[in-house]
């Protein structure tokens, strides 16, 4: 399920000329959401309601956010 997720038929974009913003609408940025933080849930529409655990679908490891910090003090300090 979450392969389908991360492929860009659901993903969005958003850009403007001080940000972008990639992520889901609608359903699929509900299911998205409800995994990524773990949140209780419906399991099937007016079904009963269950706790998922979180599961990390989208995010940054530890390297690459201390990538981008590098990065962007040096583009910065430029």
């Amino acid at each position: 399920m979450f392969n389908k997720l991360r492929t860009v038929r659901f993903l969005r974009l958003q850009a403007s000329e001080e940000a972008v913003a990639i992520g889901f609408l609608g359903r699929p940025a509900r299911i998205a959401r409800v995994h990524q933080e773990g949140l209780r849930d419906a399991v099937k529409p007016g079904g009963a309601q269950y706790q998922y655990p979180a599961r990390t679908l989208l995010g940054f490891t530890d390297f690459e956010r201390e990538r981008i910090r590098e990065l962007l003090l040096a583009h910065i300090a430029d």
